[in-house]
């Protein structure tokens, strides 16, 4: 087994307001007026899909340079869609994510045969992603070539 890595994260939370500190960074999350925050900062469900993109992002930079991809560019649009009512104390319903989608807009050269293996790559070694999908929250996760822009 390699080398171990060891993450920690501190918070003070104000109202529905949450200040996580990470080493020197900071990260600031609350909840919208609807939901009783002052939409001061990110809600935590969107901060959560924008740790799957980071991810995602990291491990096809890395991954692509393993496989020699010409890997110009990604962008990402995520959805994710729960019922509130799970949060909110009905047992019944999760309180979690009941569907995750995530669409990767890759700027290359390569072929969509390529970007499919690339994908399958990050797939299987992104830890974000894999932390959802082991879960059993269901993913659908497409990727494509970029359009060109003129």
């Amino acid at each position: 087994m390699g080398k171990i890595m060891s993450f920690k994260v501190e918070g003070k939370g104000n109202g529905m307001r949450t200040d996580a500190f990470a080493g020197k960074h900071t990260i600031a999350i609350d909840e919208p007026e609807s939901f009783g925050g002052k939409d001061s900062a990110i809600d935590p469900m969107s901060a959560l899909l924008s740790s799957l993109i980071a991810c995602e992002n990291v491990m096809a930079q890395l991954i692509s340079n393993e496989m020699k991809f010409d890997l110009r560019g990604i962008s990402f649009e995520v959805d994710g869609s729960l019922d509130p009512a799970g949060l909110m104390g009905d047992l019944s319903v999760k309180p979690y994510f009941q569907h995750v989608t995530v669409k990767a807009f890759i700027e290359t050269s390569e072929s969509e045969e390529r970007i499919l293996e690339l994908q399958k790559a990050v797939d299987q070694r992104c830890p974000v992603f894999r932390t959802l999908k082991d879960a059993g929250i269901p993913i659908e996760n497409h990727w494509v070539k970029a359009k060109a822009t003129v």
